[in-house]
């Protein structure tokens, strides 16, 4: 008896190729949807890029950052995968550049520093490691019934004048310039001038230069901060006063040549004073000089020029005044006046005087002063309600 083969239904076969058509199905995704999936692979490169600085960022952070980019990437449908890539490629290019720069700030950053922290001091000094702790000692005390007087009488008259100091062993401050032990010859010069007393920055001011004392004087703009023995031929000067313009230079000038007439007149020595300034010849500051100069005004750069050409030198000088030291870093006259220091040639007396002192100038001048004082009269950089005028 022959065995029957089975019979196969189509219904059944229609089943077999059904469920292995299910085991393949791939679902259909929108067009829109696979060019967001495709943006966002692309999105990735600029995510690499951008890893260096998203490290100390917190996770929180990162994946907020990422939805945030996912999204605005998401949301250029209407743009074609071609531009959108070039834009990226732009947008790494430019990551990559404002890394280089922000290298370079740093290198910038660094430089400074150690700009500021170069002593201003002579080559000399430099050279052989040389440090003064000590001030210049001067012959000049205050008198001695001001020296009997307790410190607490001191400290009220600064209080009083609104007068803040630093420093140790400040001297005390001194309110008629007779008490200062000023000649006849300039008492007599600040009476024809109406000047009748000190200034508060000359209160505390002039006792410590006349002490020998390093100063950095602090004061509002109008408060007469400019209140200013034979040489052989071409020597001197003896001091140095730096102005960051001629204007200022020239104004400096005028006033010490006025009390240098006074003190002749009274059968004093000459006091010879040289102006150096750009704009005028520098034929009559060397023809002074020549003749041996005592006080010496300049600007930085037409100093730096005597300096370089060996017009001038700075063997025997021992004061150093720089005027609105702020002013004159601000316009970049930072390394002039760095290697004008170089040419002393032993301790000097540096005295700082400007309307502000901010942070940059106080570690200009820490490397260049010896227990300075540090007088500080009102609100710096306010301008003089009540100056008295010269």
């Amino acid at each position: 008896m022959s065995v029957l083969p089975a019979k196969r239904y189509r219904r059944d076969s229609q089943k077999s190729e059904g469920e292995e058509d299910n085991d393949s199905y791939v679902p259909y995704v929108p067009v829109r949807e696979r060019k967001k999936q495709q943006l966002l692979k692309l999105g990735r490169i600029v995510q690499l890029t951008a890893e260096a600085s998203t490290v100390g960022k917190s996770s929180s952070e990162n994946e907020h950052e990422e939805e945030s980019t996912e999204e605005s990437w998401g949301r250029k449908f209407n743009i074609s995968l071609l531009d959108q890539h070039t834009e990226l490629k732009k947008i790494a290019e430019a990551k990559k550049i404002s890394a280089v720069e922000k290298q370079l700030k740093e290198e910038e950053k660094i430089l400074e520093s150690v700009a500021e922290k170069k002593a201003l001091m002579g080559v000399a000094e430099l050279a052989k490691g040389i440090q003064y702790e000590d001030p210049i000692k001067t012959s000049w005390t205050p008198p001695r019934y001001i020296i009997a007087k307790p410190e607490s009488r001191h400290q009220k008259i600064r209080e009083k004048l609104r007068i803040l100091t630093e420093g140790d062993n400040v001297p005390p401050p001194l309110l008629t310039f007779r008490e200062m032990k000023l000649p006849k010859s300039v008492l007599a010069a600040l009476a024809k001038r109406n000047i009748k007393k000190p200034s508060p920055i000359q209160v505390q001011g002039i006792p410590a230069v006349l002490a020998g004392r390093d100063l950095i004087g602090i004061a509002f703009t109008g408060s007469e901060q400019e209140l200013r023995l034979p040489f052989i031929k071409r020597e001197g000067p003896y001091g140095l006063i730096i102005c960051p313009s001629r204007e200022l230079a020239k104004q400096t000038h005028d006033i010490i040549q006025y009390y240098c007439r006074h003190l002749q007149e009274t059968g004093m020595p000459e006091i010879r004073t040289v102006l150096a300034i750009g704009g005028v010849p520098v034929n009559d500051a060397i023809a002074i000089i020549q003749q041996g100069a005592h006080i010496m005004v300049a600007t930085p750069g037409r100093l730096m020029d005597m300096l370089d050409k060996k017009l001038v030198n700075l063997d025997v000088c021992r004061y150093l005044c720089m005027d609105e030291a702020d002013r004159m870093i601000d316009m970049g006259f930072e390394e002039d006046v760095r290697t004008i220091f170089s040419y002393f040639k032993g301790q000097r007396q540096t005295l700082l005087f400007s309307a502000t002192m901010p942070k940059k100038i106080q570690n200009f001048a820490k490397s260049a002063l010896v227990k300075p004082v540090t007088i500080n009269v009102g609100r710096a950089g306010a301008a003089s309600m009540n100056a008295w005028k010269l």
